[in-house]
């Protein structure tokens, strides 16, 4: 006859055995970045604990509507690929569907019973015990052990055992979720990072503009890759500048502005005239282009000491005369690939030495700070008048700092993108 005192220690050393298991299981979790390791390691010592001949796991597929087997512990890897049936069949699917648990001391009597699955395997299975994988209310699967070694029903505490494994497993599949979309992330962004950094050598960091004038621009995406555009280069009689917009943000927009500065260059190394050539571009893009995109653009070209610029949308440009007057380059043409057949307004103005030309996108002007208040054209316009004896370089520097301090760390919700144009005064000594 078995003492009080051998009880106690068989017990003891049973909750041993579970505590064992349980925390081997979540070590594993913890530890193991290999999905399915982690799921053979959880399913081998909930088969080991309770006895079981096999163990294995399904999990829902919800584009399919379908239970698909993860793993086993008693199956090749070829055949647990071709396991699969819609949720609500079997019992397994019934667990699934319904978020309770089902034991059962013999399958076959039971009137869920799938023969499916024996069929394909010729595994004959008696008692059968089925969990739900939950997270909250959502079910990802199941998890189940197959027929008790010492025969018979799984009792109520190897129940409640397997559905504390089946806490385990729910928590490997959200952590492999988790590293699968960080490691899905990372990939994006290391693409992203590559083609930012593309983008960015797009816009020209050295100007050779004629000796009459001197130029800089800047730009910062809100995003990894926007869809800004600053741009300057000579052509066969003169030289081109410009800012452009394209509406909506990330690869796509910048695809697009990439697009339009080769068109550009292409006429330019033709030897015409980007400026006179602005239809060709606009009736391109609106054959091109998805419906609902358009680009703003503000284009200007210096002849012979002659300003002319025309708009598709875009934020005028400031002109800033030598002596202080300021003025806004109107232009009321729509963007680029809207209505491509409507004219446009081709407008001129004699560049003064002295002259300061501000070309500038939304991002600046509608830059928000913290309670939500946009920085404005007014702003712009000050710091421009109060720095423009400065060299383009440090007005950017100037509007920058200016933009940084009224905005006080709010996100960035557009691109921003700046171009300014100086006029030399030594131009007049040399005349």
């Amino acid at each position: 006859m078995t003492s009080g005192r051998d009880f106690l220690s068989t017990v003891r050393a049973a909750m041993r055995e579970q505590d064992s298991a349980l925390v081997e299981a979540v070590e594993c979790v913890l530890y193991e970045n290999d999905f399915r390791r982690v799921i053979i390691q959880i399913m081998k010592s909930a088969q080991r604990l309770l006895k079981a001949e096999a163990a294995s796991l399904f999990l829902v597929n919800r584009r399919t509507r379908h239970l698909e087997m993860a793993a086993s512990t008693n199956l090749p890897r070829r055949m647990e690929r071709l396991i699969k049936f819609p949720i609500g069949i079997g019992v397994a699917g019934w667990v699934a569907e319904h978020g309770q648990s089902v034991n059962v001391e013999n399958i076959v009597h039971d009137r869920r019973h799938y023969e499916g699955v024996t069929k394909l395997t010729g595994y004959q299975t008696k008692g059968y015990l089925s969990v739900p994988l939950k997270v909250g209310s959502q079910i990802l699967g199941t998890i189940q052990v197959l027929n008790q070694t010492q025969g018979g029903k799984f009792t109520e505490e190897d129940q409640a055992l397997l559905e504390g494994f089946s806490v385990i497993a729910a928590l490997a599949l959200r952590k492999n979720q988790m590293h699968a979309v960080a490691l899905e992330k990372k990939r994006i962004q290391g693409e992203l990072a590559v083609a930012n950094a593309f983008q960015q050598k797009m816009l020209p960091s050295v100007f050779d503009p004629p000796e009459t004038i001197r130029i800089d621009g800047y730009n910062r995406p809100a995003r990894q890759m926007g869809g800004d555009i600053y741009d300057a280069f000579a052509f066969s009689t003169g030289y081109c500048f410009l800012v452009g917009d394209v509406s909506g943000k990330g690869p796509g927009a910048a695809l697009w502005m990439a697009s339009l500065s080769n068109l550009l260059h292409f006429l330019a190394h033709q030897g015409k005239n980007p400026m006179t050539e602005i239809h060709v571009i606009d009736q391109h893009l609106a054959n091109t282009m998805p419906s609902g995109l358009f680009i703003t653009l503000f284009i200007c070209t210096i002849e012979g000491g002659m300003l002319r610029y025309t708009g598709a949308g875009h934020n005028p440009a400031l002109h800033i005369s030598k002596n202080g007057t300021l003025s806004e380059l109107q232009s009321s043409g729509l963007p680029l690939a809207l209505m491509p057949d409507l004219p446009r307004e081709i407008h001129e103005i004699e560049l003064k030495p002295g002259d300061r030309l501000v070309l500038y996108s939304d991002g600046v002007v509608e830059a928000e700070n913290q309670s939500g208040d946009m920085y404005e054209l007014s702003r712009l316009q000050s710091i421009c008048m109060r720095s423009r004896k400065e060299s383009p370089t440090e007005m950017i520097t100037k509007i920058r700092r200016s933009v940084g301090r009224f905005t006080g760390g709010a996100e960035q919700s557009d691109d921003i993108t700046l171009l300014i144009v100086a006029a030399n005064e030594e131009r007049e000594k040399n005349l």
